[in-house]
């Protein structure tokens, strides 16, 4: 029986023929698939030369990038207050832990205007007698997309840093209190580099950077508030959201073949990432 321990593998192969293999490889097929039903790359020119998808892939590096650089902040930020001796560490960091545990639909909520900024514009106004702002502006909404996405995710940078700086050996601390370092200057000069150098901490930034490429509830919940909720090509359009618009709104008229080339593309795109995270992870494990 040891020589056909292969055959074990035979279930989960066929598993996996049917819920992965066979999926990418129908996508991988229809990209291909043109008008006049021969194999062609006619939608993958319809794609490059679609004014509305360059919008989507620039919408969502945009995104991914800002999101992904202000999470880092406010992890490092917030690990910096937990290192420091303050009273109730534990609650606090499980008070920071918490929006991880909120769904990104309640999260592009929260931040929404009716459920905050309408509250904070009332204020401003008839409390401080500030004139009104426009919500709805890009400069605005933009960037509080992009904060609301590292607002969840930035306790996971924190937790991420504090196992790094719980790794370090005291040493390298006491050397720097020994030469009179303040604590934001042990920080900054000692903490800092070191988890930023940290194999972990880079997997898990390019981690949440390729996650933020696919985001869709919160750009689909302020698709409702700035009316972009069915044309393309809006500023709240990342590949997922312009897909959904592509496959659910009639007026497109359900492109399978266009759809399928920027799946195709976006599984390439991923396909990098993955590779890129195995190294880190393979750097991790000191191979």
């Amino acid at each position: 029986m040891a020589k056909f321990w292969y055959l074990f593998f035979v279930p989960l192969f066929a598993l996996l023929s049917v819920v992965e293999f066979y999926p990418i490889a129908e996508s991988v097929y229809l990209s291909l698939v043109g008008t006049g039903g021969g194999l062609q790359p006619s939608n993958y020119v319809a794609m490059v030369n679609d004014s509305a998808f360059w919008n989507s892939v620039n919408i969502s590096l945009l995104y991914s990038m800002t999101s992904t650089f202000i999470a880092v902040g406010l992890g490092l930020g917030l690990a910096f207050l937990l290192t420091e001796n303050l009273r109730g560490r534990g609650v606090l960091e499980a008070f920071y832990v918490v929006p991880l545990a909120v769904a990104p639909i309640v999260v592009g909520t929260l931040w929404s205007p009716p459920e905050m900024w309408d509250d904070i514009q009332t204020f401003l106004h008839f409390i401080l007698g500030q004139p009104y702002f426009n919500e709805l502006s890009p400069a605005f909404f933009f960037p509080v997309m992009a904060y609301s996405e590292a607002w969840e995710w930035g306790p996971l940078i924190m937790l991420v840093a504090l196992s790094v700086i719980s790794s370090t050996p005291r040493a390298v601390y006491e050397s720097a209190e020994l030469y009179g370092a303040s604590g934001l200057r042990k920080f900054r000069r000692v903490t800092l580099p070191i988890v930023m150098r940290s194999p972990v901490m880079r997997f898990v930034i390019v981690l949440r950077f390729m996650d933020a490429m696919r985001a869709f509830e919160i750009p689909q919940t302020w698709a409702s508030w700035v009316s972009s909720t069915t044309a393309v090509g809006s500023p709240v359009d990342t590949l997922s959201l312009f897909l959904y618009k592509l496959m659910f709104i009639p007026t497109y008229n359900f492109p399978i073949g266009l759809i399928s080339a920027v799946a195709v593309s976006l599984f390439l795109v991923s396909l990098a990432a993955a590779a890129l995270m195995l190294g880190l992870v393979r750097t991790i494990g000191g191979r």
